[in-house]
């Protein structure tokens, strides 16, 4: 079959990379200034390659950290090696098609959507078939928008490609080679981060404290309440991570993420940033009180303005984290029509406070150059200390509103033992003390939430807590 055949002709988006520039282009516009989204739509109105091209021209994309396709790379290369002509056809705009050509060095022409014509299906074909002549050609591609060029090709090459396809060309023996690096379905999930849905079990604190855990209507509140912060949230992650593509493709753990990497298409990850969110508000309208469903969705735009802007300034970052943790256990006392203790906001305040520190903390402390800025962060690493003084100072303020709290007179008419719950400052002493340790050692590179879950003493630590809480409540030691 090879000696027939002369050009090979490979597309770009979703194929030569698990990406799509145009969504990569729109994305970054958005980042940069979120009202652009109506210039776009307008573009796209007038075409979709008129769209390409004014994002093209305006919007520069971060070519060398795309995810690329490594096993088609080499592919590539050996049919290069053979004297075939490798050609990039894509009906991505010239202006990021040459990029790309030119990035990587192993194509003798391009062909490209322009601002007149969309090089997509049969547009493409027809600039093939313009090109090729009657010489034989392969063709690399992931959609079923390339089926008719498939039909037309001596040999296909598949990249994640539609199964009816692969197995029509299996029937005509048309496979030259077959590439699956992709489960769209495992990355969705892996891209809900469902693990980190461990923050919202601060929902259930006001049901814990409140005593009502007997109660089963209160626990199903919960639960959905639960259920519905978990769904937001998830839309938030994949929100967040669509405006940190170029980003977390220079970090070093960040760049594996399902988006990041190109393992679940950005047109996936759209979805899910509008979709999830939307199922979550519908639950909280339909079946909890009306007052958490405000909560829920101003806990969901001020994480969007966190996204946005507010994490890229000192400080203010700090702040409104702390705020979006609080808002959880506001939330959950709203869910189950509880009031909130003046106390335990107070607590949970200066608590999440330290915590948002913390994160800062140990991304700064990863740097050892003095001058050198956070990327997307209002911080030098040279604000280490001074975030370590600040993050320990409020846990601490945290730990004596505790203790002032259980010394206070409504105490013991809550409680049939309250001394028990002095065993509380004791614990979150022992544990606020040796998770800023760790930090001060470099002993935890995660989020320190994700580092409780996974740190055995600091789940011992959790059940310490309930059982004092639980005992102090119901033991009476008299």
């Amino acid at each position: 079959m090879d000696k027939a055949v002369k050009y090979l002709f490979v597309d770009l988006d979703g194929t030569l990379i698990r990406s799509d520039l145009f969504i990569e282009s729109i994305i970054k516009s958005v980042k940069q200034n979120p009202f652009s989204i109506v210039k776009i739509i307008f573009w796209i109105i007038q075409g979709r390659s008129v769209a390409k091209d004014k994002l093209a021209n305006s919007i520069t994309l971060d070519i060398p950290s795309l995810p690329y396709e490594t096993e088609l790379i080499s592919y590539i290369k050996e049919k290069k090696a053979q004297h075939i002509t490798c050609v990039l056809a894509t009906a991505s705009n010239r202006v990021y098609a040459e990029q790309v050509a030119e990035h990587l060095g192993i194509f003798d022409l391009v062909i490209a959507s322009d601002k007149e014509n969309n090089l997509k299906g049969k547009n493409k074909l027809s600039s093939i078939i313009r090109l090729a002549k009657e010489e034989g050609f392969f063709y690399a591609g992931d959609s079923k928008a390339d089926r008719c060029i498939w039909q037309q090709a001596a040999g296909n090459i598949f990249v994640n490609a539609p199964k009816k396809d692969v197995k029509a060309a299996q029937t005509q023996n048309k496979i030259e080679k077959l590439i699956i690096s992709r489960s769209p379905l495992l990355a969705f999930f892996r891209e809900m981060r469902i693990h980190q849905y461990a923050k919202n079990f601060l929902i259930f604190v006001p049901l814990l404290t409140s005593h009502q855990y007997f109660d089963q209507t209160s626990v199903l509140l919960s639960l959905l309440a639960f259920f519905c912060f978990s769904l937001c949230a998830s839309g938030v992650y994949f929100l967040n991570d669509l405006l940190d593509l170029e980003s977390d493709r220079h970090h070093a753990k960040k760049r594996f993420r399902p988006l990041a990497s190109g393992s679940l298409p950005l047109s996936t990850g759209v979805i899910g940033t509008l979709v999830l969110p939307a199922i979550s508000f519908l639950i909280a309208g339909l079946y909890l009180p009306p007052i958490f469903f405000f909560v829920i969705i101003f806990y969901y735009l001020l994480t969007n303005l966190y996204s946005f802007y507010f994490k890229r300034l000192s400080t203010i970052d700090v702040m409104t984290l702390a705020i979006l943790y609080t808002l959880r256990i506001i939330a959950g006392s709203m869910a189950i029509a509880v009031e909130l203790s003046s106390w335990l906001l107070a607590f949970s305040i200066f608590m999440f406070v330290s915590l948002a520190y913390l994160k800062r903390y140990i991304e700064l402390s990863s740097f050892s150059n003095n001058t050198h800025q956070i990327n997307g962060r209002g911080y030098n690493s040279i604000d280490a200390e001074s975030v370590f003084i600040l993050g320990v100072t409020n846990i601490s303020i945290s730990v004596l509103i505790l203790a002032l709290y259980i010394n206070s007179p409504e105490i013991s008419s809550q409680y049939m033992t309250p001394e028990v719950l002095w065993g509380l400052c004791w614990l979150m002493l022992y544990w606020s003390n040796r998770i800023w340790i760790g930090a001060r050692r470099g002993k935890i590179n995660d989020d320190p939430i994700v580092f409780t879950l996974k740190d055995k003493v600091s789940r011992m630590v959790g059940v310490g807590f309930i059982i004092c809480v639980f005992s102090a409540k119901h033991l009476e030691l008299n």
